[in-house]
């Protein structure tokens, strides 16, 4: 009888189990139902705005920076309202597995996130858990390889290569529109602290500019030294002197930069080859995600073309 009750139990599990597909990723293999993914949380830092994309709403999200409600920034707030999310959010830089488990996800997506092997192995005992896709560095992922990954775990494929298209052919007509950047040097910056950041060619920034023919130095892989930024003092601007920089910067920093000689003396400052983010801007190109690339494409376009002729007085500003 009871050989019996095993061999039913085995077979009504094995349909369910068939259900299951193996998902590859940097922390190695997930198996996860589609169908049956319901309660999401998000403990990387801009997940969330790929589920919206793809119409899903996660019931845990993870504050970056930006300090907007439910962690949505303008880019993803119309994409969050559709899909009827108002997920709970967990605030510091550490993933709080307590407040995870408390959620009862049934996915648990880190696909841009600092997880540890420990954290990884806390989560899965909570429930099937996405790292960042496999084949790159930590933070170095491409966002349409991350959302086919996220797609994958919920069964949202043709909604992915729909957004993919639809960002991919905007990205186009603006390159197409602009061949004068091909060909030229240029990258995304940080300036804080009384320091300035440079970031490797694989960052998310500089691999948009890199659509449009624009060049981040080899040095800064080398400088990076296979993380992903350098920083240095702010008498090496020269590093910095490129045909065009985007600088991911508010208005005091910049106030305080645009004082030091050692930037003023560049040509990049006395030709107005400075792109000066904002906080808004400093935010999509810090998440890089399918939303806020979209949102940001546009107005970036029209700094570029300001920025690279070489003529200060063409200068197009990026507010907020």
């Amino acid at each position: 009888m009871i050989r019996t009750l095993t061999l039913l139990a085995l077979s009504l599990a094995t349909p369910a189990m068939a259900d299951e597909i193996t998902i590859r990723h940097g922390f190695g293999k997930t198996q996860v139902d589609p169908d049956k993914v319901t309660r999401i949380v998000s403990v990387g830092y801009h997940e969330q705005d790929f589920l919206y994309a793809l119409g899903l709403a996660p019931v845990g999200v993870h504050e970056w920076f930006g300090g907007h409600p439910y962690a949505t920034w303008p880019w993803a707030e119309a994409a969050r309202h559709a899909a009827g999310a108002t997920p709970e959010v967990q605030n510091g830089f550490e993933i709080d597995v307590e407040w995870v488990w408390g959620l009862e996800p049934d996915l648990i997506l880190a696909t841009f996130s600092s997880m540890d092997e420990r954290t990884y192995a806390q989560l899965s005992d909570i429930a099937p858990v996405i790292g960042p896709p496999g084949a790159h560095q930590t933070w170095g992922g491409p966002w349409e390889d991350e959302l086919q990954l996220i797609a994958q775990a919920t069964g949202r494929e043709a909604e992915a290569e729909t957004v993919i298209a639809r960002i991919d052919g905007k990205i186009e007509a603006a390159v197409a529109a602009h061949p004068e950047f091909a060909g030229l040097s240029g990258t995304a910056a940080y300036f804080g602290n009384g320091q300035i950041t440079g970031y490797r060619s694989m960052d998310g920034a500089n691999r948009l500019l890199s659509r449009f023919g624009i060049a981040t130095p080899q040095a800064f892989d080398d400088m990076a030294a296979g993380g992903d930024r350098f920083q240095v003092s702010p008498e090496r601007f020269d590093i910095f002197d490129l045909d065009v920089v985007l600088w991911l910067i508010e208005t005091p920093a910049r106030q305080a930069m645009e004082a030091l000689p050692s930037w003023q003396n560049t040509r990049a400052a006395q030709e107005g080859r400075a792109i000066w983010a904002g906080k808004d801007m400093m935010g999509a190109m810090s998440f890089q995600s399918p939303l806020s690339i979209e949102w940001a494409l546009e107005p970036l376009t029209r700094a570029l073309s300001a920025a690279v002729d070489g003529n200060p007085a063409t200068e197009f500003v990026l507010s907020p």
